[in-house]
């Protein structure tokens, strides 16, 4: 049996206390941003020293030596490290007022990308499911990018142990759908109530349905771009 489930405690709310509440998740997430950015700085400085000692190392011992082998995982470390704040950095440097015609495709990719490398319990598998042909939407990349991240940590949260979610992307007439299902029951709250603005602020709209014993579903709903549909 399926119930349409209000995955946040503000639908139906006051316009004027959503808006309020949602100017809040955006100066928090500006914030967010800013540290972010100060902390990859901090993190990439000795990384690279790192790595550019290791790389000298290694041109000094016979490949194939127990020494060469260890240095090599220690170069591999090095390099997952560096996606990892690269990822990062991507994503805070987004200005979210840049409003322009944006492949949904690479949207999805990067925040699909940045959960991977943050997942730090290697616990939770993102299975993506894109049809072939390149969606393009007018929006903002960055509040778009933030929309679909929240949606795939959500899902991350209410997965059991060791559970996974789908990520589709698809195009319904004229309209570009990004779906993500996963396992349990998902509260998203102020972040859900803020994607939500945002997604019709770039007319398009948000949905969550909830399945007894199968999970939720979350649909992003936005329309393509002049040209595309």
């Amino acid at each position: 049996m399926q119930q349409a489930a209000a995955a946040s405690p503000f639908f139906g709310a006051d316009s004027a206390t959503l808006d309020h509440e949602a100017l809040l998740e955006a100066g928090r997430l500006s914030t967010l941003g800013e540290l972010v950015r100060g902390l990859v700085h901090e993190v990439n400085n000795p990384l690279f020293g790192m790595l550019g000692l290791v790389e000298l190392l290694l041109a000094d011992l016979e490949p194939g030596s127990p020494e060469h082998d260890r240095l090599l995982l220690v170069r591999q470390s090095g390099l997952e490290i560096k996606q990892i704040t690269h990822a990062l950095l991507r994503f805070a440097r987004a200005e979210t007022g840049d409003v322009t015609t944006v492949s949904l495709h690479r949207i999805v990719d990067e925040a699909v990308e940045l959960v991977r490398c943050t997942n730090a319990d290697k616990g939770f598998e993102l299975r993506e499911a894109y049809c072939r042909e390149p969606l393009y939407v007018h929006g903002s990349s960055a509040r778009l990018g933030q929309v679909v991240l929240t949606l795939l940590v959500t899902a991350k949260r209410a997965a059991p142990e060791g559970g996974a979610a789908t990520v589709r992307l698809e195009r319904d007439g004229d309209w570009a759908l990004v779906t993500v299902t996963g396992h349990g029951h998902a509260d998203a709250g102020l972040s859900f109530a803020a994607s939500l603005e945002i997604a019709r602020a770039q007319g398009g709209d948000l949905s969550t349905v909830s399945t007894v014993g199968s999970g939720t579903t979350f649909v992003l709903k936005l329309p393509l771009a002049d040209g595309e549909s």
